[in-house]
């Protein structure tokens, strides 16, 4: 909501929003052969801006895109809610590719780590901000991304301290280490992750488990061990 895309089975920004895509470490676009979603439908070429048409399979046409920001990077500039939320939705993520979007607790907690606080100014809502800001944040981005069936785990090389974020959302079952110690996992970007790293290298590991179920499974085993004693 906070970007103006709806949240549903499959959220599919309107072209009037090419930053969020960037944001959220979109690589490919994929237009159905038989729909014009993305693409005129004439020349085939897409009505979003910096992708290049890669190949048709399986139905699709498919297309890259130029902007792509990989897991893990790293902002220069911090931004406040009052800042951002003078700005129409759809131009938020425009804002979040230059600064990462904190509350007033975090910038109190993390605001050394910054060059400093974006200034309206700096605000650029083009698509050449867009291909600017991306190509300054994906240079941070983390140099080793892997994924398995407890989470991920990213490796990332800092001058000094700072904020690590990943597209991936907020949950209270997400736990995080960085080089073996246990990190807070922070809420940025209205509703996104960050970890804090100090300079160096830092392999940063996160690893979701369900808020409950830990509970859930000891209540039953009680509980069946329970019945079955009143059973006997």
């Amino acid at each position: 909501d906070f970007v103006g895309v709806e949240r549903s089975v499959g959220s599919r920004p309107e072209t009037d929003n090419p930053a969020l895509r960037p944001l959220l470490s979109v690589k490919y676009l994929l237009n159905r052969i038989d729909g014009d979603d993305f693409i005129d439908s004439e020349s085939r070429e897409t009505l979003m801006p910096d992708y290049k048409y890669v190949k048709t399979e399986s139905g699709y046409y498919i297309y890259e895109n130029e902007n792509y920001i990989p897991y893990g990077f790293s902002y220069d500039y911090y931004m406040g809610y009052d800042l951002c939320e003078e700005y129409a939705t759809q131009s938020r993520p425009n804002l979040m590719l230059k600064a990462i979007l904190l509350t007033d607790e975090q910038i109190e907690k993390y605001g050394y780590m910054f060059k400093g606080e974006l200034q309206r100014a700096d605000v650029d809502l083009s698509d050449d901000g867009v291909a600017i800001n991306s190509s300054e944040r994906a240079i941070t981005s983390a140099y080793s991304f892997k994924t398995d069936a407890k989470g991920f785990t990213a490796s990332v090389t800092r001058e000094k301290d700072s904020l690590v974020f990943f597209s991936v959302p907020y949950d209270e079952g997400w736990s995080a280490m960085v080089n073996g110690n246990e990190v807070t996992v922070e809420k940025v970007n209205s509703g996104l992750m960050a970890v804090k790293v100090g300079s160096g290298d830092s392999v940063i590991r996160f690893e979701y488990f369900t808020p409950g179920l830990k509970a859930g499974i000891i209540i039953s085993l009680i509980s069946a061990i329970v019945f079955i004693l009143y059973i006997i």
